[in-house]
């Protein structure tokens, strides 16, 4: 059998804080533990505790060790942040570099990027090892970029396109439209 768990006295802050935390936590964790600790201070009994259904004695002994051991702050949810992150700032300041300079600069044989070809190109030059689609589109949002879909085109290699495509146009005369 169990020891006893024997909440210690509370002092007349942490018992405003906790009934605070009742009525007013959005958190939902602070809530029950807070609840718990209330009514452990109140008097009830570990059994009368998990029968009411606030939490099961197991829970609630974690809970009053937490809080001789922590204080208000055992409230809180002890969530981690997640996984730390992969890529740095530098290397996302880099693909943003790489996404601003158009692919035939690069001397690749196409001239929009998407981020199939980016993700090859980038693991092509060792810039990263992998990278996910996902999270290079994530990367890209985070800097304020996007890649669209684009239609496919052909786009000439001559140094002097625009001046004959602008020569061209002006020569050529809109058809008038047919009266119908």
């Amino acid at each position: 059998m169990s020891t006893p768990v024997v909440l210690r006295r509370l002092s007349k802050k942490e018992g405003q804080a906790l009934l605070r935390a009742v009525r007013r936590s959005p958190d939902p964790v602070a809530r029950k533990r807070a609840a718990c600790l209330l009514a452990l201070a109140s008097g009830e009994s570990l059994v009368r505790l998990a029968r009411t259904g606030i939490a099961s004695a197991s829970y609630a002994r974690k809970i009053v060790h937490a809080f001789d051991a922590e204080g208000l702050a055992s409230l809180g949810a002890h969530w981690g942040r997640g996984r730390p992150r992969t890529f740095d700032d530098t290397i996302q300041q880099q693909i943003v570099d790489v996404v601003r300079t158009p692919p035939h600069q690069a001397g690749l044989p196409f001239s929009v990027w998407s981020l199939p070809k980016l993700r090859a190109h980038l693991m092509a030059r060792k810039m990263v090892s992998t990278i996910s689609v996902s999270t290079l589109h994530r990367l890209l949002c985070e800097a304020g970029m996007s890649l669209q879909r684009t239609k496919t085109w052909k786009q000439s290699t001559d140094k002097n396109y625009a001046r004959k495509k602008s020569k061209s146009s002006s020569v050529t005369r809109r058809r008038r439209r047919a009266a119908g």
